[in-house]
């Protein structure tokens, strides 16, 4: 891809994807919280109807935008989807746990809980299940 080229979904997707693997391998046998899992749910993301956003990934949370964000050939004014996944372990040896939240990181008022969940699917089925009522947020 050219230097200045805009990204496609496609290309957020395949970059998403290889900074998921990069991040488990370098998360395991760490004895890390963060469970190297970003893989699997990028995966399972990119195999819903949230294929049509532009993934990201920050502080162990999946999340998603209109357009291509700062860090991506055509950057363009984007607007962020008011829900996202975060995934971790409760502790260095429990098993990986995704949580859905909606509302926007960082951000008042504070995201909301829907739903914690071991699965993956489970956690952006609901996900995309949420984004409908709640749409595209602009940042300030």
């Amino acid at each position: 891809m050219e230097t200045n080229t805009p990204w496609s979904p496609a290309d957020a997707w395949d970059w998403t994807e290889e900074c998921a693997r990069y991040a488990d391998a370098s998360a395991r046998g760490t004895g890390s919280w963060v469970p190297a899992v970003a893989e699997e749910l990028v995966l399972a993301a990119r195999a819903s109807a949230s294929s049509r956003w532009y993934p990201f990934t920050s502080h162990n949370f999946l999340r998603f935008v209109d357009g291509p964000t700062f860090w991506m050939s055509g950057t363009q004014d984007v607007a962020e989807l008011e829900g996202s996944i975060s995934f971790d372990t409760d502790e260095p040896e429990g098993r990986p746990t995704f949580r859905v939240w909606s509302g926007l990181l960082l951000r008042k008022p504070d995201p909301v809980l829907v739903l914690s969940t071991p699965n993956a699917a489970e956690a952006v089925h609901a996900l995309v299940e949420l984004s409908p009522a709640h749409g595209l947020a602009h940042r300030p």
